[in-house]
């Protein structure tokens, strides 16, 4: 039986995963000389993920990601480090037709590659240096949701995982199936684990404790040619993996307990 969700955003139960990889990017929309990415990989980009691995055609999952159907928890494992890495490319040719022989081509196959006798645009590509992230996740779509787990406690994938860009294979550990979140009823403050959504002014300040604030795309639908965002969710994560996000418990944000983690699913 597949989870069920509340209005508070909070499910009966859910399944945990961590993944990690060498190196991670997640590309900050709006951006394009430099490559900057997200410290916090988006929700959509965790819809991306978990439907490569369930196999699912392009464009096609979105509704089982939807705001009232869906519930995911992201809490980062490792410090939040970036480095820069200098790339060279070859931009691309609007005017270049690939049903002519442009450049290099092997005419017994009928093939044809890019010009590349152009010359390189240097691009700076900011990257997340050995990230690694705890996944808790919940999705009403009965069918999705066996067939996510299935592959996550056999360890398969029809894609592999990757933390952004496909050189980043990630690995994927430490699964957990059939967890039950447990609310935390509370008035006080709360030190929750996961990100949290809300701005920075919803976190309470701590001594030592750096907190950093971002805002990505987190729900998606099918439009004409492919898809656009429709929600951007603001969130505050801290740069140490050891600490914590201290809030006061609301309606926006209801604490959960998942395990000896405290995680808001958004």
């Amino acid at each position: 039986m597949s989870p069920q969700i509340d209005d508070d955003g909070v499910p009966d139960q859910c399944l945990s995963f961590t993944v990690r990889s060498a190196w991670g990017h997640f590309k900050r929309v709006g951006r394009s000389v430099t490559k900057q990415t997200y410290r916090i990989p988006p929700r959509t980009t965790i819809a991306g993920m978990l439907a490569a691995i369930v196999g699912s055609e392009r464009d096609s999952y979105y509704d089982v990601f939807g705001a009232d159907n869906a519930a995911i928890a992201i809490t980062p494992l490792s410090d939040i480090r970036t480095v820069n890495i200098p790339t060279v490319g070859v931009g691309t040719d609007p005017k270049q037709d690939v049903t002519t022989a442009v450049g290099n081509h092997y005419s017994e196959y009928n093939l044809t590659y890019q010009n590349t006798t152009e010359d390189r645009q240097l691009h700076a590509y900011e990257v997340l240096a050995d990230p690694a992230y705890r996944i808790d996740v919940a999705l009403e779509d009965e069918v999705f949701y066996d067939g996510l787990q299935d592959h996550l406690e056999r360890g398969t994938a029809v894609y592999p995982p990757s933390l952004g860009k496909s050189e980043y294979i990630a690995v994927i550990e430490d699964v957990e199936v059939g967890r039950s979140p447990s609310r935390i009823d509370t008035d006080d403050l709360v030190d929750v684990d996961s990100v949290v959504p809300g701005s920075l002014s919803d976190a309470i300040p701590q001594g030592g404790v750096t907190y950093g604030t971002e805002r990505s795309p987190a729900v998606m639908e099918r439009a004409d040619g492919g898809r656009r965002t429709t929600r951007f969710d603001d969130y505050v994560y801290t740069n140490q993996a050891d600490d914590v996000v201290r809030i006061r418990a609301d309606a926006d944000s209801v604490p959960v307990s998942l395990g000896s983690r405290t995680v808001v699913f958004r």
